[in-house]
């Protein structure tokens, strides 16, 4: 599986492509952001591109990503060489293509809308777009997506995304830039 870095103008470009492709066959009237990568790249595709959406952001977490906020890796990643941060990026999608294969992921947050949104969600008939950074099992963005479907019907949603990272995620991206390509974001533990 390749890694790759998207840093400064080449993570500018990534994003402006995406909100390309979509527009092109796509005109969401509401983007949805999932937080904390997807408002990354959320935020640069309504302000470069030709979206002219309503934008909002949501916030679910794996459980692998609380442990590590508090934990010391990122300054323990920032000594190690990039090829070495490759491969452990490689093993860790591995474990987690594997595990979620026997224990269903777990995520934390809780999922709300502002008033604004949620009226405008409970209109119906809207073109939603959720945002993330990468697929890997999915259940984030399926979380969301179910929420939505269940307590706001009669919209359509399609998923943006600039990679997906698992061979057989539980949901798949309506539009994307890469598949089975690891992305070192800016915001990365392991980013230099």
């Amino acid at each position: 599986m390749k890694v790759i870095n998207l840093f400064g103008h080449d993570f500018d470009y990534a994003c402006n492509l995406l909100a390309q492709k979509v527009s092109e066959l796509y005109n969401a009237d509401l983007v949805i952001a999932v937080l904390t990568g997807g408002g990354y790249i959320g935020r640069v595709m309504m302000k470069n591109s030709c979206m002219k959406a309503i934008y909002t952001e949501v916030k679910l977490q794996r459980g692998s990503t609380k442990a590590k906020e508090v934990s010391h890796l990122k300054a323990v990643l920032q000594f190690l060489p990039e090829c070495v941060l490759n491969i452990l990026r490689v093993i860790e999608v591995e474990l987690l293509e594997l595990k979620a294969k026997f224990v269903k992921p777990n995520r934390y947050g809780t999922l709300s809308f502002p008033e604004d949104i949620a009226s405008i969600l409970q209109e119906g008939n809207r073109k939603i777009l959720l945002v993330d950074d990468c697929i890997d099992t999915g259940y984030t963005l399926k979380l969301i997506k179910e929420f939505i479907e269940k307590h706001y019907p009669g919209n359509e949603i399609k998923i943006a995304v600039v990679t997906t990272a698992h061979r057989h995620p539980v949901i798949k991206a309506d539009f994307q830039l890469y598949k089975r390509v690891l992305i070192r974001f800016p915001w990365a533990y392991d980013a230099k």
